[in-house]
């Protein structure tokens, strides 16, 4: 592949709708739009990092704008390069039936905030509504998901849109932990990323639906040593949240006043 290009199922899901594209079979296609791109992988594989590198294709190939849900406005302001500036916004996953453009969206860290286990939260019910209807707001959208095990989403939002997965270094010891219906596919990652690269290879990932290993070509800007400061506020953007928004994330619950409290 070209350095400045993807697998075809995950170039069909980032473009606009309608773009012309190489597909699987070598052949002009026209790209989709909408659907979901998974990025699965253990903690500091690297999944963050490509998915900001799929976000600059976004950027640099279309004019969809960009999501990060709920990131930290330091991070917006301080950390995303020059070339994104106007193109890049931070507002919640709940927002968007309020979008009335067909954004690429990245939710990072999927499980702590669409937790499966958690069924009465908001966010769980609002994946399985958004599941079916992503090709119709605001002409279609795209979500880009990381998460370290898909059995930590619900598994709704992946029955009724467009998929590519892509697999980066799992640990074997947790692969047991995942849906049954996703460890052959995770397995299959893992063999195939062995091949080419030991240990963590992080260079590479694997995309299922293509059956392609292929390199993670970092923008230069994603580089530490050019600028480690806004290296970590896209790479950590948890870390730059307030405390409040921290415990909002893990679920703490805060005291409630009680009727009558002289400190209410």
């Amino acid at each position: 592949m070209k350095r400045n290009s993807f697998p075809p199922s995950i170039t069909n899901l980032l473009l606009e709708e309608g773009q012309r594209f190489e597909n699987i079979y070598g052949n002009m296609a026209e790209a989709l739009g909408s659907g979901i791109v998974a990025i699965i992988g253990t903690a500091r594989s690297g999944k963050t990092s490509l998915a900001y590198t799929m976000l600059d294709y976004v950027v640099k190939y279309t004019r969809r704008p960009i999501i990060l849900d709920s990131f930290p406005q330091r991070v917006i302001e301080e950390g995303v390069p020059e070339h994104w500036r106007g193109r890049v916004s931070n507002e919640p996953f709940e927002n968007i039936a309020s979008i009335e453009e067909p954004a690429v969206w990245l939710v990072d860290d999927t499980a702590s905030n669409f937790n499966s286990r958690d069924a009465m939260a908001s966010k769980s019910k609002l994946l399985a509504r958004v599941a079916g209807v992503l090709s119709h707001f605001a002409g279609g959208m795209t979500v880009i998901f990381t998460t370290q095990m898909l059995s930590g989403v619900d598994i709704s939002f992946f029955r009724y849109t467009n998929l590519a997965t892509v697999i980066r270094y799992v640990d074997r010891e947790l692969i047991a932990h995942e849906r049954p219906e996703w460890q052959g596919l995770v397995r299959e990652g893992q063999y195939q990323l062995r091949a080419v690269s030991k240990p963590l290879h992080r260079e590479y990932y694997y995309s299922s639906k293509d059956d392609i290993v292929a390199e993670a070509l970092f923008p230069k800007w994603l580089d530490k040593k050019n600028d480690p400061i806004k290296a970590d506020l896209l790479s950590r953007p948890m870390r730059y949240h307030s405390v409040e928004d921290k415990e909002a994330i893990i679920g703490k619950k805060t005291n409630k006043k009680k009727k009558g409290d002289p400190n209410e």
